[in-house]
């Protein structure tokens, strides 16, 4: 553990109790969000999951950063399905049209043009969704459903309960 991990460690760590609770809640909706996942017929929520660890982990869960997590994510993942798509369609020239997006959001990357929708979320969600076995073996209609039903799932627990619940007990 690195020294900025222990001075952040010493300030802002729980109490037992209080990790606890946090870690009996956080059981409680990822198996809400696994239920709801497989009630509909989704198998990839890894992307939903994959999403909030970003939004919370990198973003820290800040309500500003939601439109470039989403967007980023959106875009891809969609670059991740021309990937797998084209190819398949269009023979070995079918993968030109995604190599040159790869070759553009990296620029706009390294230019910082275009942030809401090509940022650090769009090159994880890219990179993730390029594992060979993900590209070989999955639908991304399951991937998109997972992810915008872990964007809905999440971002309601996060932001809309919280506020809810201050509304119904300041009334």
């Amino acid at each position: 553990m690195n020294d900025i991990d222990k001075n952040k460690g010493d300030s802002e760590s729980p109490s037992p109790l209080k990790a606890l609770l946090m870690l009996i809640g956080i059981v409680v909706f990822v198996g809400l969000f696994i239920t709801l996942n497989s009630l509909i017929g989704i198998h990839d929520f890894w992307a939903g999951f994959l999403f909030i660890l970003y939004w919370s982990g990198v973003e820290e869960m800040k309500v500003e950063r939601l439109p470039h997590c989403i967007i980023g994510a959106v875009v891809g993942l969609l670059i991740a399905y021309g990937l797998q798509m084209l190819p398949q369609k269009f023979g070995p020239y079918g993968i030109l049209i995604p190599l040159a997006a790869i070759f553009v959001i990296i620029y706009c990357q390294l230019m910082a043009w275009v942030s809401v929708a090509v940022n650090t979320a769009t090159m994880l969600f890219l990179t993730v969704a390029t594992i060979p076995t993900l590209q070989s073996n999955v639908d991304f209609l399951s991937i998109f459903g997972g992810f915008g039903l872990g964007v809905i799932f999440f971002v309601t627990l996060m932001i809309v309960v919280p506020r809810l619940a201050v509304k119904v007990f300041d009334s």
